[in-house]
């Protein structure tokens, strides 16, 4: 009989489970004698009763993984009502588990928009980094349909396919080096485009003043052109982004590096976590290896703090000691947790929450919040600033430190101005102060989950750094058939737009041709002329009010628009009557033969117009007669022939060869043979007699045979003395054309 999964995970159930923790919380699984369980008293609900324990001790949360919109069902069963459709990546809360004749499913909750569901979703279907989970399933579903739960088990991500081609490479590499890594592609549903430019509002991103000029804004809101300085926008030194930089930090494929992932780590608590790995993240600041300054604590460490904290509230150690590094700074110099503020003694605000404004401003409210949460120990500060963390970020969907820098989780507070900082590179900063934590213990290999937004239409690159100085890519050139010449180039970022110049000669200088957006990545030039040489370069630039910052100039790249010129193959005389030229195949769209005759002037005597065409036949040439001829390729351009050079020119002499009279003999009486040599070139020979040796020479045979070299004269008397003699000729398109004569031969008949 085959057993459907439900009675497959019963009949794998083998033993009861005896249940403890130890003193954080962690569950221990220990089986009883399998020999006296046999499969048919396999009781579900024992499994039930553990993973309540489990979600009673705190909260479960992870990510949904698939590369679909996974329905949420009313109950367990496909065939109930769809309470909602999420994307991959979303976060949900789990809140129960339920197994029946349809497989494994799990509870959850979960908001949109703020507004809370419940329901339930197929188990294979979501995926946590809380090791709590994958010891529970190991304990309960030993199946072959049920494996025991791995982060690279999820149904419907197999990591990399599941994300955009521009992803996939970088998440393939990770993979390779980190094989327990499970990538979950957070399916934002949202236009690119339209996120960058929420992400644009005013002072919702900033910079150090003291950043590259490519790093802040120029817009005049930010920019104060009459002064030449950039506009505060918080504290004392915080400047509105520019849109390059934004981008920069915003695209998640920027950061798909061993350096810099872990800001799509999710953030929660995990047995990995431990005081020495918080002590490295410390290290080289005012909280490293040092009590809390006050006592409070029971004169713990801050590290001691940070891990005792982030155990209560099962959120990251790791995350809070790198949110107050990030908030605080190394040096103990701040006045949010100096204890001593004018008006604030006694009181602390290491998380910095909503400590906003311009100068002393964000001392002032951040030391309001503090006063008014009652923040007047160092203890009471580090565990009240991460509980409103935790509990206004990480528990509502933004649970990675991307997420509370780029808000584009819609779980609660809508979209874009939740964020918990305005530094545009927080994210980016604590990621890496986590990597390095456990690179030094040694613990990358570890399973570890993140979450990477993915956005509708998307740059097809990731979009580049600003350089400190404005920079530009090198260009690529086209010559589009002669018509137009057409230049692109990557972006640069920070760039305003660019500049394109031209020269048209080998060493002269280059004169501005146009001026293009940022936006533009090409540009094509209509005005060339076929049959020159041009050279281009590109340089970019950035407005600082009524001035331009440029980039250097890219290199130069040359468009060889002259007509690539042929050369000689052949040129031959055939028969006396034709001269056969033939060349070299170029590419152009046709050829022009020219010949001169004598000292005369060169007239074109062909054109061809057919590409394939290399070779033609001069049949109106005369035998006596001198020719040079030379050629010259084209290319038609808007009904336009533009021209190559000239070939060299090839002359040729069309002399007939003067034939000769190799033997006159008497063969008998009234008989004279005459034998003469061979032309191969000539159609015939003429054959002259005389009987005198001073002239009166008459043509007595025509012969029109080329290969016949005898003639009998049977017309001659005997005992008489003739003199013979023949020349050579051809027929031509402008009539016959004979050679010289041939030497006198006489004989005695």
């Amino acid at each position: 009989m085959k057993l459907n999964k439900g009675a497959k995970l019963a009949a794998a159930f083998l033993a009861a489970v005896i249940i403890s923790t130890d003193f954080y919380g962690t569950y221990d699984f220990a089986y009883a004698d399998e020999k006296e369980t046999q499969p048919a008293a396999f009781d579900f609900s024992q499994a039930e009763t553990a993973f309540a324990k489990l979600l009673a001790d705190y909260d479960l949360y992870g990510v949904l993984a698939h590369d679909f919109e996974l329905s949420v069902y009313e109950s367990a069963s496909p065939d109930s009502t769809c309470v909602h459709t999420l994307n991959s990546g979303y976060q949900v809360k789990l809140t129960g588990v339920e197994l029946n004749e349809t497989g494994l499913w799990y509870r959850i909750h979960f908001a949109v928009n703020d507004t809370e569901y419940s329901g339930y979703i197929p188990s294979e279907y979501f995926v946590t980094a809380d090791s709590r989970l994958s010891k529970w399933r190991s304990a309960y579903l030993q199946d072959n349909d049920l494996q025991p739960y791995s982060p690279n088990n999820v149904r419907g991500a197999d990591q990399s396919s599941a994300f955009p081609a521009s992803y996939q490479a970088l998440i393939q590499s990770l993979v390779r080096a980190h094989p327990n890594w499970k990538f979950v592609p957070m399916n934002t549903g949202l236009n690119w485009a339209d996120v960058l430019k929420a992400e644009m509002e005013d002072s919702r991103n900033l910079v150090d003043r003291n950043s590259p000029d490519t790093w802040k804004s120029t817009d005049p809101k930010d920019y104060d052109a009459k002064t030449g300085q950039w506009i505060i926008k918080n504290g004392t030194n915080w400047v509105q982004a520019s849109e390059a930089v934004v981008k920069y930090y915003l695209d998640p494929r920027n950061f798909l590096t061993e350096e810099s992932v872990f800001q799509f780590e999710q953030l929660v608590y995990d047995k990995h976590h431990t005081e020495n790995g918080i002590e490295k993240i410390l290290s080289g600041t005012f909280m490293a290896r040092k009590t809390l300054e006050d006592g409070s604590g029971d004169g713990i460490t801050y590290a001691q703090a940070f891990l005792k904290i982030g155990k209560e509230l099962k959120v990251s150690p790791y995350f809070l000691a790198s949110r107050v590094r990030q908030e605080q700074g190394a040096a103990d110099d701040s006045s949010l947790i100096s204890g001593s503020y004018p008006g604030y003694k006694g009181y602390y605000n290491y998380f910095n929450k909503n400590a906003t404004g311009i100068g002393t401003e964000v001392i002032i409210s951040g030391l309001n919040e503090a006063k008014e949460n009652g923040w007047n120990t160092r203890y009471k500060a580090l565990k009240g600033g991460a509980k409103a963390v935790a509990s206004d970020y990480i528990y509502k969907g933004q649970d990675t430190f991307y997420l509370q820098k780029f808000d584009v989780d819609p779980s609660y507070n809508g979209l874009y101005w939740h964020q918990y900082m305005q530094n545009l590179s927080a994210a980016d900063t604590e990621g890496k102060n986590v990597q390095k934590s456990y690179q030094e213990l040694g613990i990358l290999q570890n399973a570890f989950v993140f979450k990477v937004p993915v956005y509708n239409n998307m740059p097809s690159l990731p979009c580049p750094k600003p350089e400190k100085i404005l920079s530009m890519s090198t260009i690529k050139i086209t010559n589009n058939d002669y018509a137009s010449v057409t230049l692109s180039w990557n972006e640069s970022a920070a760039a305003h737009g660019y500049q394109i110049y031209r020269s048209t000669k080998e060493n002269g200088s280059f004169q501005k041709i146009a001026t293009v957006n940022a936006d533009t990545r090409s540009f094509t030039d209509t005005s060339v002329v076929p049959g020159k040489l041009y050279r281009y370069k590109v340089r970019a630039y950035m407005k600082l009010g009524s001035k331009n910052k440029y980039s250097s100039y890219s290199d130069t790249k040359t468009a060889d628009l002259t007509i690539p010129a042929t050369a000689w193959k052949t040129c031959k005389v055939k028969k006396y009557r034709t001269v056969e030229l033939s060349w070299k195949k170029k590419s152009v769209d046709g050829y022009k033969i020219y010949r001169k005759t004598g000292n005369g002037k060169f007239v074109c005597i062909q054109t061809l117009s057919k590409k394939s065409s290399v070779s033609f036949k001069d049949t109106s040439v005369k035998p006596g007669s001198i020719y040079t001829y030379r050629i010259r390729g084209y290319i038609t351009v808007n009904g336009k022939n533009y021209y190559s050079s000239y070939t060299p020119v090839q002359k040729t002499e069309i002399q007939m060869a003067k034939p000769t009279l190799k033997k006159v003999s008497s063969t008998g009486r009234k008989k004279i043979k005459l034998t003469w040599k061979r032309d191969s070139k000539a159609d015939g020979y003429y054959i002259y007699r005389s009987s005198s040796q001073k002239g009166g020479y008459k043509k007595v045979k025509t012969v029109t045979k080329n290969k016949t070299v005898t003639w009998t004269d049977k017309k001659v008397k005997s005992k008489k003395t003739y003199y013979y003699k023949i020349r050579s000729y051809v027929n031509t398109s402008t009539g016959t054309k004979s050679s010289k004569y041939s030497s006198v031969v006489s004989v005695r008949s």
